[in-house]
């Protein structure tokens, strides 16, 4: 939420459009991290939900959701976004200047900002949509994929035979990195609740699609398109998020 945030969503939003029909339907997510300095986490609280508040009294009108990494190898850095929203809603804040004063000002003489990516809801592969109904679970499950660009058609296209063979128990939300990274990643988050819930959930890609597909000859081409896959479970954080 800094003007470095405002850059980035500038950039991103003008080169990342790709027709207006498409862009007044998709629905984008930005996400925001940060390397919280060493006792300094109270003083990070306390800013930062004082930053809310200047939204508030701002009448901003986007979703704003703060987790914790707590597994993985970024576990204690703090990530928030907005999701649910077209990309020009980035544009379209109000006080941009005073926004990034603001966060520069209560928060980041206690944090460093680490990364910004922007990305865009894949409905067809999605199972919900909880983030963009503004219903986040207690704990999310954060899959990082990453394909090479000269497979990602045959990839996207096993998927999606793969989610037209029915549905499965596992619900997840993909996303297709639109900025901020490497060509080829997708972000997948899966809800829960508790530890418990990972009982049974498979560990293996293959297993993941039919769990929230169905079973299906699609799964395993898939799969081996994939060249790695990193995951990490977010703590919500309802006291450092505002849903307006």
């Amino acid at each position: 939420m800094t003007w470095k945030h405002t850059t980035l969503a500038i950039a991103l939003t003008a080169g990342l459009a790709s027709g207006s029909a498409r862009a007044q339907t998709e629905q984008a997510a930005f996400l925001f991290t940060y390397d919280i300095d060493r006792g300094k986490e109270a003083a990070f609280e306390a800013g930062y939900a004082a930053h809310l508040q200047w939204h508030a009294a701002h009448a901003d009108a986007l979703p704003w959701f703060g987790w914790y990494v707590t597994s993985g190898p970024r576990t204690g850095l703090f990530v928030d976004g907005t999701f649910g929203v077209p990309f020009a809603a980035m544009d379209a804040r109000p006080d941009l200047a005073g926004d990034g004063a603001d966060m520069a000002a209560r928060v980041l003489p206690y944090a460093k900002a680490r990364a910004y990516s922007a990305h865009v809801l894949w409905p067809e592969l999605s199972t919900v949509r909880n983030l963009e109904a503004r219903q986040p679970s207690s704990v999310v499950d954060v899959y990082t994929l990453r394909v090479a660009p000269g497979d990602v058609a045959a990839f996207e296209a096993a998927l999606l035979a793969s989610a037209r063979t029915g549905k499965g128990d596992l619900a997840w939300t993909w996303y297709r990195l639109a900025g901020g990274g490497d060509l080829g990643a997708y972000m997948v988050l899966v809800p829960r609740r508790s530890w418990a819930e990972l009982a049974g959930r498979p560990t293996d890609l293959a297993g993941l699609i039919a769990a929230a597909h169905g079973d299906g000859p699609d799964q395993a081409r898939a799969a081996a398109l994939i060249q790695s896959v990193e995951v990490e479970a977010w703590s919500y954080k309802p006291g450092l998020s505002r849903i307006p």
